[in-house]
């Protein structure tokens, strides 16, 4: 199959070239839909731990869409220090926004859990030797593998924690949507060169984060009333 994305779809604005532009707005939306929910989420009234780690989560996302963009924008060639400069900060963020959903987890779904002393130390770990592997191996892999070592857990302990917390199966389909594109950047399915596989994988970010917030505004809620 022919892959699209890498059709030169670049746009120019005066002399300033755009690189991929549409991942690029689909990576700002990204950026926008997170700082909004970060915003809904920082409210004096949300004081829970569970909700502080939520709102970090989207925080650094927030920021890692913003570096992602910004690498497809600026940089034809994807190489180099300036790219790099972009590139590896968007990485090492993931990581932490892996960490804080993690973090978060621990004081919801885990909070009565006998093992919640062994959880938190392997979340401390694997932050540790995937900020390491991000600047070791310079390879985006690293965030796939993060990624799934640390959601997939996350997503299941929600499933299961939805039997007692409803709110907890937003978070849970919004993983399982996130996870959806991994068929669709392996698949490299696109419709058009101004819409390809990487543009409909934002799309399902964009739904997986959605599901997400709705989630967890609901457990902050449910958090206040129940104190």
């Amino acid at each position: 199959m022919k892959d699209i994305g890498i059709i030169d779809t670049t746009i120019y604005i005066g002399d300033f070239a755009i690189h991929q532009p549409v991942t690029v707005l689909t990576d700002y939306i990204i950026t926008v839909l997170c700082f909004c929910f970060f915003l809904q989420l920082n409210r004096p009234s949300f004081k829970d731990e569970t909700t502080i780690n939520w709102k970090r989560f989207f925080l650094i996302l927030g920021f890692a869409s913003f570096f992602g963009g910004s690498s497809h924008g600026f940089f034809s060639v994807h190489e180099g220090l300036g790219y790099k400069l972009f590139w590896l900060p968007m990485q090492a963020l993931n990581v932490f926004a892996v960490y804080q959903a993690q973090k978060a987890t621990l004081y919801s779904a885990l909070k009565d859990s006998g093992n919640k002393y062994y959880w938190n130390l392997s979340y401390h770990i694997q932050l540790i030797l995937f900020f390491v592997s991000v600047f070791l191996f310079q390879n985006f892999v690293v965030v796939i593998i993060n990624s799934v070592i640390g959601l997939i857990p996350i997503m299941i302990i929600h499933f299961i924690d939805s039997k007692k917390a409803k709110a907890s199966s937003w978070i849970a389909y919004g993983i399982a949507v996130l996870f959806l594109t991994a068929f669709v950047n392996a698949s490299k399915f696109s419709i058009h060169a101004y819409f390809n596989y990487m543009d409909f994988a934002h799309i399902l970010i964009m739904i997986n984060l959605s599901l997400m917030f709705i989630g967890i505004k609901k457990k902050a809620i449910s958090s206040i009333l129940t104190n």
